[in-house]
């Protein structure tokens, strides 16, 4: 078994998934679960039919580019915005559209765009919730605030405790003699004593001569943890176990998720997916993208995803980026699909663009780097050498390397990046290219620079992308610019990860280049903020505020320091990344992302208003209903 390292991300390495496209019942199968669970009302009813409305009072803010910060009256009609202004030229123009209903805000209340979450995963996010949750977020509710918030003693304690628990309390019967354990979210990254796992540890939990498998995931998606019985299950050699240590990023990833039972692994996805929608809808949250559609389950995750929401089930609106890591499986989205750019029509499921994953993870130590990681080559102030066994010390890039860069060998894909590119851009498909570390960066600029000019593409159509974009000189941000191509930044690596970056991954002078958002707006660039959920919770507002004070939470006492103060925008400007400027970069600013004549009637209404500078936890105001389509989908319990 060939256990070369090959990055993309969890999303990306579910094999098994790909076996129910070939199961007897096929794709027919999978519809007709879905329209079962749609047809019972106890699960989630369908969504109620939009209405006519006036709103007034309280604070409006279209968040428009040319329109006032501020107007007095909104009139929404089949979920559209008819008209914004004077409440008396407001009903005016509603005139006919009546019978309509006319809602008073509170003082405070706050009427803005849906919010926007320009890059999450939603099939491997449901999946994970159904593991144990491991991961170094608040332990709460997710609709509770703290589930936003770092755990304040996050340790490996904890993760052992939560597994030696589900060992000792079974909730799934064996299978063939072995039962396993499977959790999500490990960070070691984030630990207040960082802790490499390691197949020995996991083994000493499940006890001797156990029947235990133990399978983890890491936060980011880019490496997983097997215990012996594991390992063994997935038919490894003595040689592999003994090299990898039962650690393991993709190709290994995959040959351990092969050998969990597929009825363990997808017992209530379609169950898990709901809520998970559902919970961006209670954030404020109208529109997904999902940034890897197709990474397991091909042209089934499509359709998964395509009925689900024109079931009238989920309450957001759901645009894909379709996974196109092998050449082949490009060729045959391209030749099934056309993007759907400039669509006048409300549609629940869209198809927007092509996505690839260039490197790894720098939290995980996979992302890209001209330099190796910090404590990767010497041991740490505990003596921790935080290197991942058998990946280098730079990191990973999933492409073949041109001739002059380090590190080429067969980690890499058989084509050059600019290959996929090319074939891309010439069909006129806007692509999204996943990159976190710094050489990753420029490798990704220079593909794209010379697929651009080799194909003649129109980038002003296309609105090319880098995903997380995460380090970037003074010199690649201005090369990004002059390329036509704009960034979406991952802004938890700042708010959550940005003390472990400084202190434990990259040091003190990579981490200036962190997540560099003001830069990059001076530069001429739009930028969005996203989750990458499952990476990090959901939470436009928490986005907006992590862009807006760059407090590293990661770091002890109370007071939390900035990283790069310089990089730090205005509340304007990051509300926008998560609006007008997000709905830009996925196709859909003719739609939505601002509260316009004419476009559709996505709503969210706020306890307070996100531009009072007097309100610093921007994350914690509540959200009191949204509207998606005119149709509202979501209001707050306040039991």
């Amino acid at each position: 078994m060939n256990l070369d390292h090959h990055l993309g991300c969890a999303c990306c390495t579910l094999p098994i998934l790909d076996e129910l496209v070939h199961t007897a019942e096929g794709q027919a199968d999978w519809r007709r679960q879905l329209e079962a669970f749609a047809s019972n009302p106890k699960h989630y009813p369908q969504l109620p039919r939009h209405e006519n409305m006036i709103f007034h009072g309280g604070i409006i803010r279209p968040l428009a580019s040319s329109h006032p910060d501020r107007v007095e009256a909104l009139g929404i009609a089949a979920g559209r915005i008819v008209a914004t202004g004077s409440l008396h030229d407001v009903r005016t123009e509603m005139a006919s559209h009546f019978p309509y209903r006319e809602v008073v805000l509170e003082d405070n209340q706050t009427l803005m765009p849906g919010l926007i979450d320009p890059h999450l995963h939603i099939v491997p996010s449901a999946i994970f919730q159904g593991w144990l949750q491991l991961g170094p977020f608040g332990d709460h509710d997710k609709s509770h605030p703290e589930s936003q918030r770092l755990l304040p003693d996050y340790r490996y304690e904890y993760i052992a405790g939560k597994i030696k628990d589900a060992i000792n309390h079974p909730k799934v019967q064996t299978t063939d003699g072995v039962r396993w354990i499977t959790g999500f979210g490990v960070d070691p990254s984030l630990m207040k004593k960082w802790t490499n796992i390691n197949s020995s540890m996991l083994d000493e939990l499940a006890g001797p001569h156990s029947n235990i498998a133990i399978f983890l995931l890491n936060s980011s998606g880019h490496i997983g943890y097997a215990n012996s019985v594991a390992m063994n299950q997935a038919k490894l050699t003595p040689e592999e176990i003994d090299k990898s240590k039962g650690v393991f990023t993709e190709t290994g990833i995959g040959s351990i998720l092969k050998a969990i039972p597929k009825l363990q692994l997808l017992e209530g996805l379609v169950e898990n997916i709901l809520p998970l929608l559902h919970e961006a809808s209670s954030r404020g949250i109208t529109t997904v993208l999902d940034a890897g559609v197709g990474s397991s389950l091909k042209e089934i995750e499509v359709l998964l995803l395509e009925t689900l929401a024109n079931l009238s089930l989920s309450p957001v609106r759901i645009c894909a980026a379709l996974y196109s890591n092998e050449l082949a499986q490009m060729a045959r989205w391209m030749n099934e699909f056309k993007p759907d750019l400039n669509s006048q029509n409300d549609s629940n499921f869209m198809i927007k663009a092509l996505k690839l994953v260039a490197d790894g993870s720098n939290q995980g130590l996979t992302g890209f780097q001209y330099q190796p990681y910090l404590y990767t080559q010497t041991p740490d102030k505990d003596g921790v050498n935080h290197s991942v066994p058998g990946v280098p010390d730079t990191g990973l890039y999933n492409f073949r390397l041109p001739p002059a860069s380090c590190c080429e060998g067969n980690h890499q894909q058989n084509s050059p990046l600019n290959a996929y590119l090319q074939l891309a851009m010439s069909q006129g498909w806007p692509v999204l290219v996943h990159a976190n570390g710094d050489q990753g960066m420029e490798l990704v600029l220079d593909s794209y620079q010379q697929a651009i000019q080799i194909t003649g593409a129109d980038v002003a159509r296309l609105r090319p992308r880098v995903e997380h974009a995460s380090l970037m000189s003074t010199s690649t941000i201005h090369r990004m610019a002059k390329l036509g191509i704009s960034p979406s930044f991952l802004i938890g690596h700042v708010g959550y990860w940005g003390y472990t970056f400084q202190q434990n991954v990259l040091g003190e002078a990579r981490s200036q280049l962190l997540d560099r958002c003001k830069s990059a707006l001076e530069a001429g660039m739009r930028i969005s903020l996203h989750s990458d959920h499952f990476v990090s919770p959901l939470g436009p507002l928490r986005m907006a505020e992590q862009a807006i004070y760059r407090k590293m939470e990661g770091a002890p006492g109370e007071e939390k320091p900035v990283l790069n103060e310089e990089e730090r925008i205005s509340r304007l400007q990051a509300l926008k990344a998560v609006t007008l400027d997000a709905a830009w970069q996925c196709h859909m600013d003719h739609l939505i992302g601002s509260l316009e004549p004419g476009k559709l009637a996505d709503l969210v209404l706020l306890a307070e208003d996100p531009l009072n500078e007097t309100i610093e936890n921007l994350r914690d105001i509540p959200v009191l209903a949204t509207w998606r389509g005119g149709t509202q989908v979501y209001a707050y319990d306040k039991h």
